[in-house]
């Protein structure tokens, strides 16, 4: 790469960065001492629900953990991960039934008649949750396990 095509590459980037750093970050009214700036990161507190992903000690299980359900409409999670030999997944929903808070259990695996089969050689799992906020507004977050 000749030297023009650097310099013009390390402009842009450059002003990237300072593009990316102030839309982010918003500074506080002078009502501080003058010359003195704050940064300040705001966020949209209590617009959404708040989901806690872990693994069960077993590890032959997610647990997912939901709260501020009040806030929606709509819940549904998808998990897929892959074994040695295919790719497998669950899928569901969360019941509204009024309560800000609920948990389910995602196996790695099957069930039938309580008799439950795990699968083997996880190597990838992921677990994508959407919701429908009260506003409407849809939302959809994503998770990577370490199995």
């Amino acid at each position: 790469m000749d030297m023009n095509k650097c310099l013009v590459l390390l402009i842009t980037l450059f002003s990237l960065f300072l593009f990316v750093s102030k839309a982010e970050a918003k500074t506080l009214p002078q009502a501080l001492k003058a010359g003195q700036k704050t940064t300040v990161v705001r966020k949209n507190v209590g617009a959404g629900i708040n989901v806690s992903v872990k693994l069960r000690a077993d590890r032959r299980a997610v647990i997912v953990y939901f709260s501020n359900l009040q806030n929606a409409s709509l819940v549904s999670y998808f998990l897929t991960y892959k074994t040695d030999v295919q790719e497998e997944g669950a899928m569901g929903g969360i019941k509204l039934t009024g309560s800000s808070t609920a948990s389910q259990e995602l196996l790695f695996g099957t069930c039938s008649n309580n008799v439950c089969r795990y699968h083997t050689g996880i190597k990838i799992a992921r677990l994508e949750v959407s919701y429908t906020a009260k506003s409407g507004k849809k939302y959809l977050k994503k998770y990577k396990i370490k199995v």
